[in-house]
């Protein structure tokens, strides 16, 4: 490892406890991101609701919230380690580098949930089977017209947070 401000090298250097801390900071920075699209009325997703009630379906708003949250941010912890791992893997030799990859790796990311999601919540989301909770429909579109769009620069943030966060903790 190096102390240079633009040069790096990632190869041999996975720590798993960064990646974990870089992939919450991307989660995070991805809610963001996601309610602001709510807040502008770019779609009605409600991913945190989304997330909860597939675990408590019939519970308090606030323990539906809390239980989505924490969903959230332990697969961001997860898909912190894969991406991570990915980064050292690639080993880009600049942080601007880097960051680009991790925005790269987010967008394809990205792209994969937004078309593979609406399947798997139509087939496992307890509401949305009894029609209790609207449709996802294909990529999203049941949620309004921008939510695939949404969805995909979400992550694309998640993955520019997490390699930018991540090259910081590790070099």
């Amino acid at each position: 490892m190096t102390n240079s401000i633009i040069a790096i090298q990632l190869s041999d250097s996975f720590n798993g406890l960064s990646a974990v801390e870089a992939g919450v900071a991307g989660s995070l920075a991805m809610l963001i991101v996601i309610y602001m699209g709510r807040a502008i009325r770019m779609t009605r997703m409600d991913l945190l609701l989304i997330l909860g009630t597939m675990f408590v379906p019939r519970s308090t708003k606030p323990r539906i919230y809390l239980t989505g949250l924490l969903v959230h941010l332990m697969m961001g912890a997860a898909f912190g380690l894969a991406h991570a791992g990915l980064l050292v893997w690639l080993d880009p030799t600049t942080k601007g580098g880097a960051n680009g990859l991790g925005l790269l790796l987010g967008l394809g990311h990205g792209m994969i949930v937004g078309l593979i999601m609406p399947l798997l919540l139509t087939m496992a989301h307890p509401l949305v089977r009894n029609k209790e909770m609207p449709q996802p429909g294909v990529a999203l579109s049941g949620f309004g017209s921008l939510t695939y769009i949404g969805v995909v620069m979400a992550h694309g943030v998640f993955g520019l947070v997490l390699s930018a966060s991540y090259v910081g903790l590790v070099s």
